[in-house]
């Protein structure tokens, strides 16, 4: 694989892991993750973080900066997630 490819496949893999984590239902995977922690919340405090870090070094590596900008934002979706859902109530 590329590393050329690298920063826009994290974009893209994060993405859809959040519409992914959108869709399941939020009592689907209590067996596995327990009471606490739904599907969109191990999507955007976990994984979606890990992808943008990943993501970001290497869009600094290739010097990609809007992808290094999509990489951060993804650092940062689970706070965007939250001030969305604020918002709408």
């Amino acid at each position: 694989m590329a590393i050329k490819k690298v920063p826009k496949l994290t974009v893209v893999l994060g993405m859809v892991l959040i519409i992914i984590g959108f869709l399941i239902p939020y009592d689907s995977m209590e067996f596995i993750l327990g009471q606490g922690l739904r599907p969109l919340g191990l999507v955007s405090l976990f994984i979606n973080p890990a992808l943008g870090i990943v993501g970001a070094g290497f869009s600094l590596y290739k010097k990609n900066w809007l992808f290094l900008l999509f990489n951060i934002i993804m650092i940062f979706t689970f706070f965007i997630l939250m001030a969305i859902g604020y918002g709408l109530y």
